[in-house]
Formats: structure tokens, sequence, C-alpha cells
């Protein structure tokens, strides 16, 4: 069995439960959601914006037809990696049919890698070998940014007139991991087939389509000052163990009585984690019915995957991680989590602190909407399209004349022009719908104070003075910071003072500890961004576009509603 770029970077459950399929009761099966559908269209429109841009460079290239079978591709593939003249090959496909075709074009017995398939985006050739055969370096494209901060590794940037990465300029930074592990696989397939470059570059064409982000994989550095390892190494332990892991689940579908071949535990990573998974559902089942409905201990906030391994690596099981005892004390937090979950009831995590949560004769609630806010929720920081705020929810409660939140009365301030001017004229709204109510307030001698959830709103506001800067009406840096300082106040740093026994501490986890629920079905940042979509899409008829607008109206009030009921749970909370 032949393996692709992600099996190293692939949860090992999600493998066990896909090379084993007939030992598990998989008929809650999530079939791939939209967001994850349009997640992919982004990057395929990135692809093709990056692919364009390179096929108009003065360069000699060779396109794989995507529209050939696979024997083609592959027999196509081996002809350009030994015999053509070109640069750059775009859409290579490598297996046993390119690796048996490049043994007959050079003559020798043939170096095959029975363990992977690879696909890289491009392959630049690099310079040839002792044999006068070329070497080539794989070059992945992706819709962000590829590099990160690192002081102990090294990039090379290079531009399409001079490609070759000796020919980039040294930085100190470092390949976004994922995106190296990738890139490791297909270097480690080139290499067997004797086609590597032996300096281990591989590339990456993030946003900036002119510049190719060059690195040794030897240079690629884990850790603090790369004392664990590199990406190279790293990858090949790692799709050591996929290997493993897929024998074993292979063995397991024959004879469903041997063991598991791994074990559930929820993995958190936004952008390839449970949530993005088609056994979500199943796992999720399995990791509540842990230990006789005990649940695993990768439910609890704050308690992943790496946190388990590393403090309590022999205890799966809630209830045991709330009863055992001398664990190191950064791991203490995780138990008290335990603990709430156990007792069922709120715990703090420090209880020499006071927990008191502010109170003000009027409050406010505020929750905004921006158009890629669910992508940025998946850690794609950029995408294609402008990301613009386009709704923003509210709810005031005057306390002096009913304590009771529900007497809060709500209602919201939208744009759906998807236009700068529109964006600016909604939060410049905003801005002074603010404003007005706590200078009236203050004109009354009531004291006012504004909530959210998360430092996302204070953001924004900042991203308003700097990006509609010099606007009639809007606010300096200081300004904001000034009133956001004096007024705001964000409910999630008090709800993190508490334990909870929830899997996290976003507001749709807590909501219904709160017992509060959204009208509407399936709330989330996921759905927002289609029904946002769908209601800017000029090709919708007015009918759905209303469908979606009343969608998104419900549902950010609903968030509005939600701080509400949270702020009201934790402040009756007893210790």
């Amino acid at each position: 069995m032949r393996l692709d770029a992600r099996a190293a970077l692939q949860c090992h459950e999600y493998l066990h439960k896909s090379f084993a399929p007939a030992c598990f009761d998989l008929t809650d099966r999530a079939p791939e959601s939209e967001m994850m559908r349009e997640l992919k269209r982004q990057g395929d429109i990135h692809e093709a914006r990056a692919l364009e841009n390179l096929l108009r460079k003065n360069l000699d290239i060779l396109v794989i037809n995507k529209e050939q079978g696979e024997i083609e591709k592959e027999l196509t593939t081996a002809e350009a990696l030994i015999n053509s003249t070109a640069q750059i090959i775009v859409g290579a496909w490598i297996s046993s049919v390119c690796e048996e075709k490049i043994a007959e074009l050079t003559g020798r017995a043939s170096a095959n890698d029975p363990d992977r398939v690879s696909r890289p985006d491009l392959l630049i050739r690099v310079g040839e070998g002792a044999d006068g055969k070329p070497r080539w370096a794989p070059v992945d494209i992706k819709s962000h940014d590829p590099i990160t901060e690192n002081k102990s590794s090294k990039l090379y940037l290079a531009s399409w007139d001079s490609l070759l990465p000796t020919d980039g300029v040294e930085t100190v930074a470092r390949l976004d991991l994922e995106d190296a592990a990738q890139l490791a696989h297909y270097h480690e397939h080139l290499r067997t087939l004797g086609l590597a470059a032996a300096e281990g570059f591989v590339g990456v064409i993030g946003r900036d389509i002119e510049t190719i982000a060059w690195a040794k994989l030897s240079e690629t550095a884990l850790g603090l000052g790369g004392k664990a390892g590199d990406a190279g190494t790293d990858y090949l332990f790692k799709f050591d163990v996929a290997k493993k892991i897929v024998a074993a689940a292979q063995a397991r579908q024959k004879d469903p009585s041997l063991p598991p071949a791994a074990y559930s535990a929820l993995e958190s990573d936004a952008k390839f984690g449970c949530g993005a998974c088609t056994f979500q559902i199943v796992c999720e089942r399995e990791l509540k019915n842990h230990d006789g409905g005990a649940g695993h201990v990768t439910l609890l906030a704050g308690v992943t995957k790496n946190v388990q391994s590393k403090y309590f690596p022999d205890i799966t099981s809630i209830r045991d991680l709330a009863a055992v005892a001398g664990l190191p004390k950064p791991a203490e937090k995780h138990q008290v989590q335990a603990q709430a979950k156990v007792l069922d009831k709120a715990i703090l995590l420090d209880p020499d602190k006071d927990f008191l949560i502010p109170e003000f004769d009027i409050e406010i609630d505020i929750d905004l909407e921006n158009s890629l806010a669910a992508f940025q929720d998946s850690g794609l920081t950029e995408v294609e399209g402008k990301d613009r705020v386009y709704l923003y929810g509210f709810g005031i409660h005057d306390r002096t004349l009913n304590k009771d939140w529900h007497s809060a009365k709500f209602d919201s301030f939208a744009d759906y022009s998807n236009t700068e001017d529109g964006e600016y004229q909604l939060l410049l709204k905003m801005w002074n719908f603010l404003k007005e109510h706590v200078a009236q307030a203050e004109a009354a001698g009531k004291s006012i104070g504004i909530f959210h959830y998360s430092s996302h709103e204070k953001t924004w506001w900042r991203n308003f003075a700097r990006n509609h800067e010099s606007k009639a009406g809007v606010p300096t840096l200081e300004e904001v910071d000034e009133f956001t300082g004096d007024y705001f106040v964000d409910l999630l740093d008090y709800s993190k003072q508490v334990a909870l026994g929830t899997t996290g501490y976003g507001i749709k986890k807590l909501a219904p500890k709160a017992g509060f629920n959204w009208k509407v079905q399936d709330p989330g940042g996921a759905l927002s961004l289609l029904k946002y979509k769908d209601a800017v899409d000029p090709n919708k008829s007015r009918d759905e576009q209303q469908e979606a607008i009343a969608w998104l109206y419900s549902y950010n009030l609903d968030d509005v509603r939600a701080t509400f009921a949270v702020r009201h749970y934790l402040r009756n909370l007893t210790f």
C-alpha cells in the first residue's frame, strides 16, 4: 500500500479507521463538509493564479495533462524526469508505473519505493548528477504564507528570473512545518529513485507568487535551537510510524480479533483536526464512551495529545485523571478540569484568586461577523477575497430597570454590499452608537460596560482605525485603545478562570452549560461563511439572498444572547 504526502501528518486513528473499516460502525461517517469544499476551492483558485503567472514566464515548462489517465500521467512524468529539457514539470505523478519506466529509460535496476506515491505541484530542475541525469527539487503551491519565524533555520528566497535555490537570498526563517513534511515526502521518493538534489532542497510558492521560498530539509529546525531535530528526519520517523499503523490496520481488517492499531483522541488542530474529519462523529462517540462513559482526557479543555503524553501518558480516562495523586505541578490545572467533569461542578482554577465579573448599571453585549472568519478559525489567515465586517449585533440591558437579561433589547447593523465603503459605514455607525450610549449612561449617572467574547472585537476596532484612517469620523488607534480599555470587558478572560469540564472555552462550548441554544441549525463560523456568500452572490435569487440574510441575523443575535447567558451563569456559580 502506497501512502501519499499527508500520511505522516494524519491522525493515527484516521489511518486506523480508513484501513480497517470493518472493525467500526461507520454509519455516522460524515460527508465532506461545505466548509472543507470551500477551503479546497480557495486553494484551487490560488493554485490556478500561481500557475497562470508561472506559464507567462520565459521558462521551459512541461505540463502533465490532467485529462490523461493515471498510467499515462506516470509515463509522461518518467519521460519528463529523464529525457526532457524542461526546467519545470507541472503536475508530476510518481508511483510504480513511473518507477518502472525510469528504470527502462536509464537502463539501471528499478529503484522503486513501494511505500510512497507522490504528486508534487511542481518539480524544478536544480542540476545534474554524476550520471548526467537531471536532479529535481519538489515545490508546492500554498494559499498561505509559508514562512515562519525561526532563528535556527534558513531559507533561500528566489525569483523566477533566477529560480534556483543557490540563486536565492539567504534569510533566517523557516518553512511551515506541515509544508516541509509534505515536501520531505516528495524529496525522499525522488532520493530513492536517484533523482533528488543532494542538498535536500525543497520549496514553496505562497501568497507571493513571484517568490520561491527554498529550504534545505536539514536546515529546517524543530524545537528550540533545533534540539528536536530537523524536518527531514522528523518526517521519516512519522512516516515510519504511519506505515506501521496502516499495516496493523490492514491486518485487523482481515482479522478483527487483533488489537486496535490506534486509539481515538481529540485533535484540536483547526486546519486538519477532528472538526474537518469524516470520522469526527464516530470518534466523538468513542471518546465520550471511553472507560464506561467516564470520557477520554483529551475531551477536557487544554488537554491535547501532547499534554497527555508529556504529563500523564499512562492515563486516558477523565475519571482516573481526577483521582490520581502525584501529578507534576503543570498538570494540576488539567486535573482540576477532570474533577470538574467528574463532579459536574465548577471549580476555580486558582482558589486563592477572587472570581468577580464586573457589574454595571447598563451592560451592552456585542458580536461582529466578518466575511472570512471561518477561514481564520481554520488556521488560514490569508485567503482569496477581502475580509470585511458585514454584521454587528448588540444587546442593551438596563439593569436598573430589570435585572433579568432577557429584558435586554437586541438588534444589529448590517451591510451586504461587500465593499470597503459598506464596511466603513457599518463600523462608523456602530462606533458612534457605542460612544453615544456611553455618553448617555454617564450623563444619567449610570455605570456602563461593553461585554464581548475573545479579543476579536478589539482587533477589528483597531483594524477600523488603520484601514479607514483619515475618513470622516474614524477614530485614531489611540482613541480606539482608550475607549476599549475603559469600557470593553472580555468575558472569555473570566470563563478561563473556572474549570467547567467542557472541551473548550469557546462560546458555543459554554452556552449549553448556561442552558442556551441557537435557533438556527448548525450554528458556527463555517456555515455563516457560506450564508454570507449566498447573501452577496448576484447570481442568487432575491429569495435565496434574503433567506441567507435572515439566517445570519438570527445567528448573530443569538451569539450576543449567548454572552448574556454565559455571563449570568458564571455570576451565579458558587465555589
